[in-house]
């Protein structure tokens, strides 16, 4: 059984550089800057963001999926600036199949400094050992090689959906990766 009740709480995960926490008002220009960037968007499920209107009405439905509990989002703060990068999420969460899926957007500023991994790896010991999901899962477009490379140091690649989704006009292929809870506490134990 997972525990999803947790969503409810003020949940504030710290990574060395980060602090991984639900997203309120006040950060609307933060993530308004970096959710308007087309190289960031490019991959993602949203449209880049025209206008703060668009931010709000994102706030909106993670408020929504939270009170819900079929997802939760938390925004990435920078610890030394407490300024808003990015986001990293629980989506599509399946209590009855104990499962959710993982997915993230990054400032283009903050590529290849290696953050988004320390958000994933605190991402995957919140979902395993406080909400106890049995499988975490992620998909990346094929085109997204970035993402996938990421993906791969932390989850085992299962396959290729092909035209699993029709994103922003287009069919697109997407890289499922997956980890469960088991192979999670078997690789921590050998660290």
């Amino acid at each position: 059984m997972i525990y999803l009740d947790i969503i409810d709480t003020n949940i504030k995960i710290e990574t060395k550089r980060l602090i991984l926490r639900k997203p309120t008002s006040d950060d609307i220009d933060d993530i308004f800057e970096y959710a308007k960037e087309e190289d960031v968007a490019k991959f993602t499920r949203f449209k880049a963001h025209k206008s703060l209107q668009d931010t709000k009405m994102f706030l909106q439905i993670v408020k929504q999926k939270h009170q819900n509990k079929t997802a939760l989002t938390l925004i990435l703060e920078l610890k030394e600036n407490k300024k808003i990068i990015g986001s990293i999420s629980f989506q599509n969460i399946s209590q009855d199949d104990e499962r959710a899926e993982i997915g993230f957007a990054l400032s283009k500023e903050y590529w290849s400094q290696g953050l988004m991994t320390e958000a994933i790896q605190k991402l995957l010991e919140f979902g395993f050992k406080k909400i106890k999901f049995n499988r975490l899962e992620a998909f990346s477009n094929i085109e997204n090689f970035r993402s996938s490379n990421l993906l791969k140091s932390f989850m085992q690649k299962e396959g290729v959906l092909k035209e699993r989704d029709k994103v922003k006009d287009r069919f697109c292929s997407f890289n499922i990766y997956s980890i469960l809870r088991k192979e999670y506490i078997l690789n921590k134990s050998f660290r």
